[in-house]
């Protein structure tokens, strides 16, 4: 089997499950990024190509039905932003839907701030302080807040 049917698989298994559900795929991950040497947040601008478009929140996406939380998260961040250096990642929340939809949110911790390299899912980031957050938020990343003390 290639690797495009395979992502093509899991993109009509992502697909049905939004059907079903109102969400891309089974299950989730996403990040919010922490450099160590500023203390700032790393957030997503996310594109019109996606669901709650122009909206600010974390960087992941579906996981694979081959993969565990922690490791879609690492692949979802190399799609999203390029970014393939050191990274610490530590798990902050998980958000359960009554559908039994699940979505991992996770920090990920890296040394110092980075330009992520975007692809189609976002259109734009910031490198924020705490609590300076931009508007809108998406409703995902405001029930991240609202249950962490990010």
């Amino acid at each position: 089997m290639k690797i495009s049917e395979i992502i093509f698989e899991s993109d009509e298994e992502h697909s049905a499950a939004l059907q079903d559900t109102g969400f891309w795929g089974k299950q989730g991950a996403g990040c919010v990024f922490n450099a160590k040497d500023t203390g700032r947040f790393l957030i997503a601008h996310r594109s019109r190509w996606v669901q709650e478009p122009n909206t600010w929140g974390t960087w992941g996406g579906a996981i694979d039905a081959n993969e565990n939380p922690k490791d879609a998260m690492l692949r979802e961040i190399k799609e999203e932003t390029g970014y393939s250096g050191e990274i610490q990642l530590q798990h902050l929340w998980t958000f359960e839907h009554e559908s039994g939809f699940r979505y991992h949110n996770f920090l990920a911790i890296v040394p110092t701030e980075f330009e992520p390299i975007l692809d189609w899912e976002n259109q734009g980031f910031a490198w924020v302080e705490k609590g300076q957050w931009p508007t809108p938020l998406h409703p995902g990343f405001e029930a991240l807040l609202a249950h962490t003390n990010m």
